[in-house]
């Protein structure tokens, strides 16, 4: 693509937040805005090649936080992420597959798919996961995937990241990041050594999971 000023782009966002501030504000509670931003092609031809023209778009979006536990089924025979791929981006080629999963994981009563690769935990459709267990030696952990280029890198999860130290010195829990087998999970329910799942993303808050499906075994987390 075309190289542009990311310094004017944030810019022309700010002065488009003022524009729309008024109209964003449509809700009785705090809520937020999410900002999408779609960079395509206007050349004249078709074609697969870099293009020489390309337009930017911004669209603001009001988000209802979402605050109640949700349900997931982890993904069987479609796979959302993949080593060498653009597991690392938002885009629509990554997204467009799923749908026929998610759409029928939600017609049979779950919120979300849990994405697997070679059994191994990635991601939900635009959450990264967290699992939090007491391992076998005792001591409890924090464990998310790592940043391979398999996974979306979001802004809660690099802050949950971040703060590794702070938490292990506030509440004893390890920061994690390591691949996390679904068996290992089933392994570690079963253990009652299994204490929660949550998701986070950048436009809404930490997401309790309360049940995960996988193939015919189903957890249940409080």
């Amino acid at each position: 693509m075309p190289v542009f000023s990311t310094a004017e782009l944030l810019d022309c966002l700010k002065e488009l937040v003022k524009i729309d501030r008024d109209w964003i504000e449509v809700f009785n509670e705090p809520d937020q805005f999410y900002t999408r931003i779609a960079h395509f092609s206007t050349d004249k031809t078709l074609g697969v090649r870099t293009p020489h023209n390309t337009k930017i778009l911004a669209m603001l979006n009001p988000v209802m936080l979402k605050h109640k536990p949700i349900s997931i089924k982890c993904s069987t025979n479609v796979n959302k992420n993949w080593p060498l791929g653009h597991g690392q981006y938002r885009v629509s080629g990554n997204l467009g597959p799923l749908v026929p999963s998610v759409t029928d994981a939600k017609m049979n009563g779950f919120d979300d798919v849990l994405w697997l690769l070679d059994d191994y935990i990635k991601e939900m459709t635009i959450l990264n996961v967290f699992v939090l267990q007491q391992s076998r030696l005792g001591h409890l952990e924090l464990l998310t995937p790592p940043d391979d280029g398999c996974i979306l890198n979001g802004v809660t999860r690099k802050t949950i990241v971040d703060l590794a130290a702070d938490i292990k010195a506030k509440f004893n829990i390890e920061i994690v990041e390591r691949q996390v087998s679904i068996h290992e999970i089933i392994n570690s329910d079963k253990e009652d050594r299994l204490l929660e799942m949550f998701g986070a993303s950048t436009h809404c808050p930490l997401l309790p999971i309360n049940r995960v499906v996988y193939k015919d075994t189903t957890m249940l987390l409080n």
